[in-house]
């Protein structure tokens, strides 16, 4: 049961502390840190230059987080000539609270679940605070017809997954990475039940955030998912249509366990990483 909670977590929130010089950028986008005061949750924004010098910021994205991490994506999205989003299913412009999307059902269960981590952490979510109706908006993910397609193609049903999961948990406890079950099934049922400490419970939480990380680029080897290749795939077809269209400056915002393989995409394109920074995400300051 233990790789479980580790699925869980990718599908829910898979959804860096100091400026790194342009030669140290690292190709993880979300870190836990340790700060004097408190600890924090970090994801980081990556540029990449081409030839043409055209910019691609990738911006990694957790999905529930501290309510001034997405007011401050907001005002950041603004200097880009064109923001690519993900989310699987029409564009957020196209979806109404009173209609639900047609086919929809099967991915319930996720909202369900970054719903109660988002209540019972104190969080806030990205659906309700990320501006999705800014002009520069621009949907790049799959149509919900086409997840279901590939899913059935690729025979990825939910035991695939899991099989994956196990996979991946296996060849890092062999590498001897740094105890990869550490997020557990208990703490799980932690969250979801314990309410009377939530900055403790976040601070647990995302501690686990670089082990699943770690995970999800352990599952990618070989043929890839359709939750993580696929869907870049799709992105990338939208990213090449805005480049050859003139765009200079554009922003990439997609869940952090799907920009070390956008990266790779960007340097086969002849983009050269040129710095990051690192936001705070989720805040845990120490008792005093």
């Amino acid at each position: 049961m233990k790789p479980f909670h580790l699925l869980a977590a990718l599908f829910a929130c898979a959804t860096l502390a100091t400026a790194q010089q342009a030669a140290e950028v690292p190709n993880e986008y979300v870190r836990f840190a340790e700060h004097e005061e408190g600890d924090s949750l970090e994801t980081a924004v990556a540029r990449f230059e081409s030839p043409k010098g055209q910019i691609v910021d990738l911006l990694g994205a957790v999905h529930v987080a501290d309510k001034g991490y997405f007011e401050g994506l907001n005002a950041r999205f603004r200097q880009y000539d064109a923001l690519l989003y993900e989310l699987v299913g029409p564009p957020m412009h196209e979806r109404r609270k009173d209609k639900p999307v047609k086919g929809a059902e099967n991915l319930q269960w996720i909202g369900k679940l970054q719903g109660a981590m988002r209540d019972a952490l104190q969080l806030a979510g990205q659906i309700e605070h990320i501006d999705y109706a800014a002009k520069n908006f621009v949907h790049a993910d799959m149509s919900l017809e086409q997840f279901q397609k590939m899913r059935e193609e690729k025979q990825e049903g939910f035991l695939q997954l899991y099989l994956r999961v196990l996979s991946a948990y296996n060849k890092m406890a062999k590498e001897g990475d740094d105890d990869p079950e550490a997020a557990s099934l208990a703490l799980i049922i932690q969250i979801l039940m314990n309410r009377d400490n939530p900055n403790e419970l976040k601070r647990a939480v995302a501690a686990q955030f670089d082990q699943v990380e770690r995970l999800m680029r352990k599952m990618e080897e070989g043929e890839g998912t359709v939750i993580i290749t696929e869907r870049n795939r799709v992105a990338f077809e939208v990213l090449d249509k805005q480049l050859a269209a003139g765009k200079k400056k554009l922003g990439i915002f997609y869940g952090a366990g799907h920009l070390p393989d956008m990266e790779k995409r960007l340097i086969e394109r002849g983009f050269k990483k040129t710095g990051s920074e690192w936001l705070r995400a989720w805040w845990m300051p120490y008792e005093k």
